[in-house]
């Protein structure tokens, strides 16, 4: 083969040609813009990240653990905006496995206490941290390669919300350690009310608490680093005006450092080898395990809600190999584990800049922080890092401790709780494992009070006999398969143009939801046509179990329909049913609610025939036969989807 030849088959490449148009001028500048923000809040957050590792006897080596944070976002960041299946997706380290090597870096301290050199403490921390990266990542790799992606959705959501609310509390007692040196636990309350203690986070607080009112009034992506950068300026302000020297500023906690000059990056050598305590990273394997399991559950919860967001499809299983390689990179160059993040993802394509090349510019901030080294840090306020820890917890428990209140069911929102405090007393482990155990008792009990018999009444067949003109596929034996359990959720009997009937059968809960979800969300992303679907017709009247994960799923669904301009239709929905289906938004203030399937297929069908070019109306939303007359407040309308809090990427 000639050098032209092969030139002109790289030229024609889908992978040459898509990277030639992002060069054009405009989408290049996007791409720089983006991720320039991305980066600067990637770097912020990688501070403070490594700020809440290297704490209590590691503080010293905060440069250490800075060189680890920022380049690993770096790294993480090229290797996924590379091989992602979706162009613009952003990589970076994320906070709950950063809790995780927080508790292992602190498991290892404890360990080796005073029987170890500093720098054997040091270097075991480093190698803990890379090894868990290399672990992550052939694990994710392997799940990925052997396209076992579609398999690790069986988690039920109260463990999630348990697990959230769990990483958000650490990242609250993290915060005040940081702020002040010392944990945030009952027994030394008095010590942080002290006269010396109580303003550094005091002030961390009231800065968390302005960037949270101000994230919740506006989305804008430069909410968070504006109120950083202001807050930083107020401080130095303060300084300035009261003519307070730096070096007492220092003294009294309230900046980072003072650090020795030197890099940043400080990556294992053969000879660092001989210092590590292998025998205590193994003792705190449980931690390499959990945080293996966390990364595992960030990328199945951020890919299905980036799916969402952008509105297309993603490959579970290449997005486990591109995060499982990224984080392979990350170990080899003793960085730490990251994952996709949502946020930034999500910036990203709000920007338009939904580019691969976004993601290699949003290393630039991380590469220029690495050249300056820690001169920077040393001006670096405690209380503006603290209040991002904080912020980032109290966001946690404000999504699922209280806006969950009024969604969740209680049994379901005491097992949410029950997990908090458990992760909090005994690990992560223990809490997921107690959630997880009690989600199935929760499960069995549902399933012991199904009736395990059916008995179909002459009046029934005679109705179902008559409805054959609306049902032409629907025979009496599908009737009677539908009414026992099945793994096939979705049965779609009839199918028109702007019409789709699906009929909502078995047991509908954690392990069947995202299957559930995905199902519907194909049907109103790719309809059997090319004439857009109108109405969505889901039918109740096979559904055995209903909990609150499969709630979740179905008000995406409902948010999704939504935005494409389809109008969701509900039958045979028992009240039960339909009282989590309001709580979640499922259903509207007037849901398209109907006693049977016959009479909500003629209905439909009705308003495509006499509006075949507009949707249907509230007016003709008046007279509808309702099941139940029971309707949600308008506070209760108002209040933010279930959508809105399965979207906070752990």
């Amino acid at each position: 083969m000639s050098p032209n030849s092969s030139f002109l088959s790289l030229s024609e490449s889908p992978f040459y040609q898509a990277f030639q148009a992002e060069l054009q001028p405009k989408r290049l500048m996007a791409s720089l813009v983006a991720g320039g923000i991305t980066g600067m809040i990637g770097v912020i957050r990688a501070i403070s990240y490594a700020a809440l590792i290297f704490s209590g006897s590691l503080a010293g080596d905060l440069t250490v653990g800075v060189g680890i944070a920022v380049l690993s976002s770096a790294l993480i960041s090229i290797v996924v905006a590379l091989t992602s299946s979706l162009a613009g997706m952003i990589a970076t380290p994320l906070a709950a496995p950063t809790v995780v090597l927080t508790v292992l870096a602190a498991s290892i301290a404890n360990q080796l206490g005073a029987t170890a050199s500093h720098q054997d403490l040091l270097l075991t921390v480093v190698a803990a941290i890379a090894l868990g990266s290399l672990l992550t990542g052939f694990v994710l790799w392997l799940l990925g390669q052997l396209k076992w992606g579609n398999a690790l959705n069986f988690l039920p959501y109260p463990v999630v919300g348990g697990f959230m609310a769990g990483t958000g509390l650490l990242l609250i007692r993290g915060a005040f350690k940081v702020m002040t040196g010392d944990d945030l636990t009952c027994q030394n309350l008095n010590w942080f009310i002290e006269p010396e203690q109580w303003p550094r986070w005091v002030a961390g607080l009231a800065i968390a608490s302005i960037l949270l009112g101000a994230t919740k009034l506006s989305h804008h992506y430069l909410v968070m680093p504006g109120v950083l950068l202001l807050s930083t300026g107020v401080f130095y302000g303060i300084i300035w005006v009261g003519q307070m020297p730096l070096e007492i500023i220092q003294s009294q906690g309230w900046l980072l450092g003072p650090f020795p000059k030197g890099s940043l990056w400080h990556p294992l050598t053969l000879e660092s080898f001989s210092h590590v305590q292998w025998g205590s990273i193994l003792q705190s394997s449980n931690s390499l395990v959990l945080l293996v399991f966390v990364s595992l559950l960030s990328l199945v919860l951020t890919n299905g809600s980036i799916e969402l967001a952008v509105e297309k499809d993603l490959d579970l299983n290449r997005e486990l190999k591109a995060v499982g390689l990224a984080n392979i990179v990350a170990g080899l160059g003793s960085t730490m584990a990251g994952n996709q993040a949502l946020p930034s993802t999500l910036l990203v394509h709000r920007l338009g800049a939904a580019n691969r090349l976004t993601g290699i510019f949003k290393t630039l901030p991380c590469f220029a922080v690495l050249i300056l080294g820690p001169a920077f840090l040393n001006y670096f306020p405690k209380p503006i890092l603290g209040s991002l820890l904080l912020f980032l917890g109290l966001d946690l428990l404000w999504q699922w401790l209280y806006k969950a209140w009024d969604k969740v069911p209680i049994p379901d929102y005491l097992i949410i709780w029950v997990t908090l405090i458990v992760i909090n007393r005994a690990g992560f482990l223990a809490g997921i494992g107690a959630g997880f155990g009690l989600a199935s008792v929760q499960f069995l009990i549902q399933c012991s009070r199904l009736i395990p018999t059916h008995e179909v009444s002459p009046e029934a067949t005679q109705a179902s006999e008559q409805g054959e003109n609306v049902r032409p596929q629907e025979s009496q034996e599908k009737l009677k398969e539908a009414i026992a359990p099945t793994s096939q959720l979705c049965s779609e009997f009839q199918q028109d143009a702007p019409l789709t009937c699906i009929n909502l059968q078995g047991l509908l809960f954690f392990g069947t939801a995202r299957i559930l979800g995905q199902q519907l969300r194909d049907r109103i992303l790719h309809p059997s046509s090319v004439t857009p679907l109108r109405y969505l017709l889901l039918d109740f009247q096979h559904v055995l179990v209903l909990d609150l994960s499969a709630a979740m799923a179905l008000s995406k669904i409902s948010k999704l329909a939504q935005r494409h301009g389809c109008t969701l239709v509900f039958s045979a929905v028992k009240e039960a049913y339909q009282d989590q289906l309001k709580k979640n938004q499922v259903m509207s203030n007037q849901p398209l609610l109907f006693a049977d399937q016959a009479t909500a297929l003629q209905w439909c069908r009705n308003q495509i025939q006499s509006a075949p070019d507009s949707q249907v109306s509230e007016s003709s939303t008046a007279d509808i036969p309702q099941m139940s007359e029971q309707q949600p407040s308008e506070a209760e309308a108002s209040k933010p989807s279930a959508l809105e809090l399965s979207e906070l990427s752990p």
